[in-house]
């Protein structure tokens, strides 16, 4: 907020981001104020190492916030679920029997959206206590550890009432757990494709999981014998020389931990990370296509896989685009790489856009009225729905083009603009929830609800 500010106010030169006047060190110098009381208990040559992080290593604090970038998203998911479930409970969409929930099973869309608060609540308070920290090292730890920690809750077992109390979380936890271990004897659910689909949109929460996780790593490979952690230290920051070197080095000065970030965005782990995603959906088109009853059903599927596995090329020029010129296979640039990842993905945008209007959502139907939609609507209510639905679909697969228009980065800067692009990603899939359930409805002859839980 601080940096944008500073470039709408004429104090950072928008071209090259030089500071001309000493806000930021003021800004500094207060979080460093709050941090007295802590420095207070610790050693001088900590205080000396916290005094060098705030004053130097301001790239620290977005490593920090990129770390809390994933939870957020995972949030705004959990918000939009409770959106669409109180959608499909006003319209009387019958959602629990296409996705296999039963009674006891449904959540109060009140309730997920106090938790999605509360949630919210936890990681905004955490975000403001690492202010207060003197460095960034400790709080990215016991940020992947919270991670870690909300996983187990979502896939652990609880005791008594307090289980029979969470029973809307096993079709989201049996979910996540076969989406990545999937069962290839039967053809995969519709609540497990779901799911899988809302993996893609948080792609690159992936990636800064990815990013946080590598970081986190080389901070205790920092403070560790440079002999026996030599090889993953150069796997780890992409340094193929390194991981394969049998020289012992000295142990080189401590790095700051936003240099640390800097170098694991160049590194392969995170492109896998959000690879990873697109590849699950992939095996589950894979596994349907070899249980599916028909020919048709068959060859659907198989292009679906080819669908995702357009995105692959995208991650894959996005990472050659990180290394140097020097070690690009075949004398390309990063312009070169820059240029085959817009190809791709615009190839790999419209390619997911029509099989959102067609297959989907069932739209575009020949002689359908009204005109390019389908006879049966669920939402025929609500005049213009629809193809408000499929402009703002349009909009939101192309928001990745807005890296190119340098009006808009400088004035939300990189990290506040790939945040609001990764935000807008969950915000269209939410929307696209709607339809979609919508029309495995209609397939499944189930329009309406024959009865209303209890919820």
């Amino acid at each position: 907020i601080l940096d944008f500010l500073c470039v709408q106010l004429g104090m950072v030169s928008p071209s090259n981001g030089t500071r001309t006047l000493g806000l930021h060190q003021l800004w500094m110098d207060f979080l460093l104020a709050l941090s007295l009381p802590s420095m207070a208990l610790t050693e001088g040559s900590s205080n000396e190492r916290a005094l060098w992080s705030w004053s130097q290593d301001a790239e620290g604090l977005e490593t920090m916030w990129t770390a809390l970038r994933p939870g957020y998203m995972v949030i705004m998911f959990l918000a939009g679920w409770a959106l669409n479930v109180a959608i499909f409970n006003c319209f009387k969409v019958d959602y629990a029997a296409v996705l296999s929930i039963g009674k006891e099973e449904v959540i109060n869309p009140a309730k997920l959206m106090l938790m999605a608060a509360g949630l919210a609540t936890v990681l905004g308070s955490f975000r403001l206590a690492a202010i207060g920290a003197t460095t960034m090292d400790s709080p990215l730890f016991i940020v992947l550890m919270l991670y870690v920690l909300g996983l187990a809750g979502l896939l652990m077992s609880f005791p008594g009432s307090m289980e029979s109390h969470m029973r809307w979380r096993v079709p989201l936890a049996h979910a996540v757990w076969r989406s990545f271990f999937p069962d290839p004897n039967k053809e995969v659910p519709f609540v497990e494709v779901l799911v899988a689909d809302g993996m893609t949109s948080l792609a690159k929460a992936f990636f800064d999981l990815g990013t946080s996780t590598c970081a986190a790593v080389n901070l205790a490979l920092e403070n560790s014998d440079p002999a026996q952690m030599l090889s993953m230290h150069g796997m780890l920051r992409g340094n193929a020389t390194a991981a394969h070197s049998t020289s012992v080095p000295t142990k080189p000065p401590a790095l700051l931990l936003g240099d640390i970030n800097q170098q694991c965005k160049c590194s392969f782990l995170p492109f896998l990370a959000w690879a990873l995603p697109f590849l699950l959906r992939a095996r589950q088109c894979l596994i349907t296509s070899r249980q599916a009853p028909d020919s048709l059903t068959k060859t659907l599927q198989r292009v679906n896989l080819l669908k995702y596995l357009t995105a692959v090329p995208v991650i894959f020029f996005a990472f050659l685009y990180t290394q140097p010129d020097a070690a690009s296979p075949l004398g390309y640039s990063s312009q070169d790489f820059e240029f085959m990842f817009a190809i791709a993905a615009v190839v790999n945008s419209m390619f997911s856009y029509l099989w959102d209007l067609v297959m989907d959502w069932g739209l575009l139907q020949a002689g359908a009225e009204p005109f390019g939609l389908r006879s049966v609507l669920l939402f025929r209510g609500i005049w213009g729905c629809y193809y408000l639905v499929i402009v703002t679909n349009l909009v939101g697969r192309g928001l990745w083009s807005l890296r190119w228009v340098p009006q808009v980065v400088v004035f939300f800067g990189p990290f506040t603009l790939v945040t609001l692009q990764q935000a807008a990603e969950v915000s269209r899939r939410c929307m696209w929830n709607i339809i979609r359930v919508e029309w495995e409805c209609i397939k499944k002859n189930v329009h309406r609800a024959d009865k209303q839980f209890q919820v």
